[in-house]
């Protein structure tokens, strides 16, 4: 029984060349369709959704529905094992275990003949077969050892003389340390970038019409978090477009500092401020957006700083202290154009705030928000609210400025979609040296979508 369990999780395990730079894996093919719910919903809002944007292009020889069994077994594929597909360059790779090899031969052979001329192959027990074009360019093949497979394209380069070396991936668990880390993490998919300096996996899994996203990552350009634990603002909640929770590690907050008054209009008159501040901080801090609202359009850095409605917060140890450095402050310097800042201290929390109707939404909301917070970072989104603020977005300045034009194209592929979810959320934790594990969720509309029932797996911030 152990043997058996053993020769199980090895067929299962992802199969990929070691200079593949991203792999999707999928651990049980016929586990896929739990997440055709959410996405079917979706893409029916969404053309990036759509299921038939990946469910058909799994691999680069075969012509088969992932999602569907009797397509799979119609190529002869096992469903209940394993699909990697990887990306190497302008190359792709997929392999697969086989539950009937001759049915995958000859259907492997229908679509290379459409290729070019087959040929085949055999050494040292492995077969190679090949389609050969009248340019002498084998634009695609596979590789056969026992039950198991592994194909390539070129997607138009010649991939001859990577196919014999494809070989040496069958038999054999990927490696690298992002599949060192997805190991630890659930889903029926998983997206892993294998190794370099930020490497990690994300795992999708699905419950009606919730989709959960977990991740683990290793050297992502984030503050160091403190965990979770007691903070004034882990209950924080209010109407608006988001709100955002964090534990950062107090060695971390005054770089953090620096960099959030980069971004503020105005921040160079706070920047000695600052300097004097970050030692009384505790790490706890928080952010409330509350709608975005463009009212001179998106042309200037101050414009854009100004749209999006909003106030931090950060808790500091000492109150009076903090207070004193307040007294010296320019409040003229902090006026611009575009808007106005207001820093002050409510209680032990100090505020940075663009509007004011955000900052007393803010602060009228820290009435029995302290407890204990479960994760170092935590947000929640409004996602019609997001959609709002995304139509706002001028599309004659998009025309203009390459940095809204991505806006404007998320208006118009999410929006739609945005409009018909109830909740974004995510959270955030330290998992080691440089590597943090988080999960996000997004929920749609169950009213939008009649017929599917909607659920929640995930943990909510």
């Amino acid at each position: 029984m152990v043997l058996a369990l053993a020769v199980t999780a090895l067929l299962s395990a992802p199969r990929a060349p070691a200079e593949a730079s991203v792999v999707t894996y999928v651990p049980k093919l016929d586990a896929l369709p739990a997440l055709l719910p959410f996405f079917t919903a979706a893409g029916s809002r969404s053309t990036l959704f759509r299921p038939e944007g990946w469910r058909d292009q799994a691999h680069p020889v075969l012509e088969f529905d992932v999602t569907d069994k009797a397509s799979l077994e119609a190529a002869g594929v096992d469903p209940a094992s394993s699909l990697t597909v990887s990306r190497l360059g302008e190359r792709s790779v997929s392999c697969v275990a086989l539950k009937d090899v001759k049915r995958f031969t000859q259907a492997s052979q229908e679509r290379l003949e459409r290729l070019g001329e087959v040929y085949t192959k055999q050494e040292g027990g492995v077969t190679t077969v090949g389609a050969r074009d009248p340019l002498n360019r084998v634009l695609a093949g596979y590789v056969l050892d026992g039950d198991e497979s592994c194909a390539m394209t070129g997607h138009g380069l010649s991939v001859e003389k990577q196919l014999p070396e494809l070989a040496k991936v069958l038999g054999k668990s990927a490696k690298g340390p992002g599949f060192a880390l997805a190991q630890g993490l659930s889903g029926v998919a998983q997206v892993v970038v294998p190794k370099g300096a930020q490497h990690g996996a994300l795992t999708l899994s699905a419950d009606g019409l919730t989709l959960i996203a977990d991740a683990k990552a290793k050297g992502l350009p984030l503050a160091a978090l403190a965990g979770g634990g007691t903070s004034p603002y882990a209950k924080l909640s209010a109407p608006g477009l988001a709100v955002v929770r964090a534990r950062l590690a107090r060695p971390a907050l005054g770089p953090v500092l620096e960099q959030v008054l980069r971004q503020v209009p105005g921040g160079k008159a706070l920047s000695p401020l600052s300097a004097r501040v970050a030692p009384l901080l505790t790490g706890n801090v928080a952010l409330f957006a509350a709608r975005v609202k463009v009212t001179q359009g998106l042309r200037t850095k101050e414009a854009r700083y100004f749209a999006v409605k909003h106030v931090l917060l950060a808790e500091v140890s000492d109150a009076a202290a903090v207070q004193a450095l307040l007294g010296g402050l320019d409040a003229a310097a902090l006026a611009s154009r575009a808007g106005k800042l207001e820093v002050g201290l409510a209680g032990t929390t100090l505020y940075l705030a663009n509007d004011a109707a955000a900052k007393d939404a803010a602060l009228k909301a820290l009435e029995g928000a302290a407890g204990k917070q479960a994760h170092a970072g935590e947000a929640v989104v409004d996602p019609k609210l997001l959609a709002d603020g995304l139509a706002q977005v001028p599309l004659l300045e998009a025309l203009q400025a390459p940095e809204l034009a991505g806006l404007v194209a998320a208006a118009t592929e999410l929006g739609p979609l945005l409009l018909a979810s109830t909740r974004v959320s995510g959270w955030l934790d330290p998992a080691g040296v440089g590597t943090h594990r988080g999960q996000a969720a997004w929920e749609l509309d169950a009213a939008k979508f009649p017929g599917t029932s909607t659920g929640g797996k995930a943990t909510a911030p």
